[in-house]
């Protein structure tokens, strides 16, 4: 597996990768979750590569296969405030196929983010994951904490809970 920098002609295998990411919330938080359209993620991948600093990375395999995908830039206030957050990183984006799982890739690829944000001059960073997705045990064991804010993710009507680390 390696990373490379994703370019904009990476987003509609990265749509497909997010969408079978998104299919697995139905194990662990019902039948009943809706998935997001796949225009919709579509346009939330431009919004990512439109964003000042943007960092993304996507993991392939051998053959070429997109199997992982990591993106962050600057951290702004809120959705309605753009300002950006002084040595504030925020992570957009994590995702690993469903099929790799366990494989050391969603660590791989924090370690690069995380490289590339001291780099960028980020002190600290943070990251928004579903309350109760697997993802939360990789995040506490790579050293991220919760630091009690919550949201909603309105596509699936599932509760957000953001989680910061250190640089």
């Amino acid at each position: 597996m390696r990373l490379r920098p994703a370019t904009r002609a990476d987003v509609p295998a990265l749509a497909a990768l997010v969408r079978r990411c998104d299919e697995t919330a139905r194990a662990w938080a019902g039948d009943h979750v809706p998935i997001p359209a796949a225009a919709g993620e579509e346009l939330e991948w431009e919004l990512r590569f439109a964003r000042a600093g943007a960092w993304i990375r996507v993991a392939e395999e051998d053959g070429g296969a997109l199997v992982g995908a990591v993106a962050f830039a600057g951290a702004q206030v809120s959705r309605e405030d753009r300002t950006l957050v002084p040595r504030l990183a925020h992570v957009s984006a994590v995702f690993v196929d469903p099929d790799r799982w366990r494989r050391g890739i969603a660590r791989r690829m924090l370690e690069a983010a995380e490289v590339a944000m001291r780099a960028a001059g980020h002190e600290r960073a943070q990251l928004w994951t579903l309350v109760g997705s697997p993802a939360e045990h990789l995040y506490t064991a790579l050293g991220w904490a919760p630091d009690g804010r919550r949201d909603v993710y309105p596509p699936m009507g599932l509760e957000l809970a953001a989680y910061v680390k250190a640089l």
